[in-house]
């Protein structure tokens, strides 16, 4: 399904349109991609506010987010899997949360609200839709189909996230403790990240640093956190776990 911009719309194929809409300075604008160019990602604000009601078995979730340094308003425990996941990368620099609503038009008609959009360090934008596998019925189908042509046709790019391994989003839990910068942070990082310049260590050898106030211990998780150290965290961590160096978190 291939997608152009058309008048202002973006057609993802010769019998349907997509009219674009994202919320700004507390409007909710129609977007007119043959007019402009892509909206300012860091203005963007959320299109809806989540709720919980009885047809909906989500519980809304208030996240902090590091990247962002505020919160976001999350629709269920699987978009709070993803935050996690994203809110850790290193190249991400802006996160938003029910960033944008779709609404076709043509041989079909529908509307659609993406969970997630990422922003990254060379301005890639990703848009994401958060759903359990055997959770994909044939009307979330489409919507993705349609979103997908929608978001190649402007220079973006389109993703389903469905879960975490079990081992890896409790690894991801465990990390969501540390992930911010402790005050000591400078009088250990050049020590841990010197003791594994020279190739992986097991993460006993760089949790022995420490000197019993839990300083050490809690500046390695950190790095662990920001991407400054790499483990395999779809594998249980164990004191020998290998833990390598990645980049400097300077």
């Amino acid at each position: 399904m291939a997608g152009a911009v058309r008048g202002g719309l973006v057609a993802v194929r010769a019998s349907l349109t997509v009219d674009w809409y994202f919320r700004m300075s507390g409007q909710l604008e129609r977007w007119d991609w043959g007019e402009h160019r892509a909206p300012v990602i860091h203005r963007l604000q959320s299109v809806r506010r989540p709720r919980s009601s009885a047809r909906n078995r989500h519980i809304p979730v208030s996240a902090y987010t590091i990247t962002n340094g505020a919160h976001v308003d999350l629709e269920s425990g699987l978009e709070h899997d993803l935050l996690r996941r994203v809110d850790r990368d290193p190249r991400i620099t802006w996160i938003v949360a029910q960033p944008l609503r779709l609404v076709w038009t043509g041989s079909e008609s529908g509307s659609h609200t993406p969970d997630l959009l990422t922003c990254d360090v060379e301005d890639v934008v990703t848009v994401w839709d958060a759903k359990l596998e055997d959770e994909h019925d044939r009307h979330f189908r489409e919507a993705v189909a349609v979103t997908r042509a929608a978001c190649s046709a402007v220079g973006w790019r389109h993703e389903v996230f469905t879960g975490l391994g079990a081992v890896e989003r409790l690894n991801l839990l465990w990390l969501h403790g540390f992930r911010r910068s402790p005050e000591w942070l400078p009088t250990y990082e050049e020590r841990i990240c010197a003791s594994v310049e020279n190739g992986a260590v097991p993460l006993g050898t760089l949790l022995a640093l420490d000197d019993g106030s839990g300083e050490a211990v809690s500046a390695v998780w950190h790095l662990v956190w920001t991407g400054v150290l790499d483990m395999d965290l779809a594998r249980p961590i164990t004191p020998v776990s290998p833990v390598s160096l990645v980049r400097s978190s300077a």
